[in-house]
Order: structure tokens, then sequence, then C-alpha cells
């Protein structure tokens, strides 16, 4: 039976795919389809994070709801398993977070459009989510 903090991980995959999902679809085609400085982008990232941290509260709620029994017989939240895949993922996740960063920063550098840099610290962000929950996920599994 999985723990309460994978569960938790599991709320944080759900948003992070939604939200990160939804942007793309409403961004990228306007991306192709027109010049850069018509794409409607800024509403649709603030759209994304709203649908994220919604998302994450209410499966979070429901994932206490559901976990509530199980907490409290074993009078603990978490354990050493957990412990180990929150710092590996963390680790793996820093990496990428790190990696989207820098590219942003060159972006910056080469004066290359604000919309660049700012996508590519958003869908940074949330594929470095999504690598930590991966990896976290692998090391429960025991397979990393």
């Amino acid at each position: 039976m999985p723990g309460f903090l994978e569960k938790m991980n599991r709320s944080a995959a759900i948003g992070t795919i939604l939200a990160l999902g939804w942007y793309l679809i409403r961004v990228v085609p306007q991306v192709v389809t027109h010049p850069l400085d018509e794409v409607s982008w800024k509403a649709e990232m603030v759209i994304a994070v709203v649908i994220f941290v919604v998302t994450l509260i209410a499966d979070s709620i429901r994932a206490a709801i559901a976990s509530q029994g199980q907490l409290d017989e074993a009078d603990v939240v978490d354990d050493e398993r957990d412990h180990a895949a929150e710092r590996r993922g963390d680790a793996w996740g820093g990496h990428a977070m790190h990696a989207a960063a820098f590219i942003a920063l060159m972006l910056l550098v080469f004066e290359l459009d604000p919309f660049w840099a700012a996508n590519t610290l958003f869908v940074g962000a949330m594929l470095a989510g999504l690598t930590s929950i991966l990896v976290k996920f692998l090391t429960y599994r025991g397979s990393i």
C-alpha cells in the first residue's frame, strides 16, 4: 500500500501533467501560427499555475482523507523509505531545474525575446518536477 508521501507525489504528478498539458495545448499552436508578439501566453501561464495548485490541493485532501486510518494506526506520516525517495528525487529534479535556469539565462544573455526565457523556466520547472516525481516513484518501486 502506498504511503502518504507517495500519494502526495502522485497528486503533484497529476497536477503537473494537467497544468503543463493545458498550457502547451493553448500556447504551442499560437507560436506556430502567429508572430511572437501576438502570442497570448502570460494569462495561460497563470491559469496553468492555478490548475496545478487547485489539483494538488484537491488530490492532497483526498489522499489525506483516504489515508487517515492508516496514518492513525501507524502513528507516523513517513519512514526511511520516504526520506530516501525524497532525497534522490529532489536531487534529480534540482539538476533538471538548474539546466532549465541556465538555458533561460543564456537566452537572455543572447537577447532573445523574453517569451523564450519565461517559457524555458516555466516548462523547465514543470519537467524538473516530473523528473523528481518519476525518480521518487522508481525509488519506491526499487528500480533505482
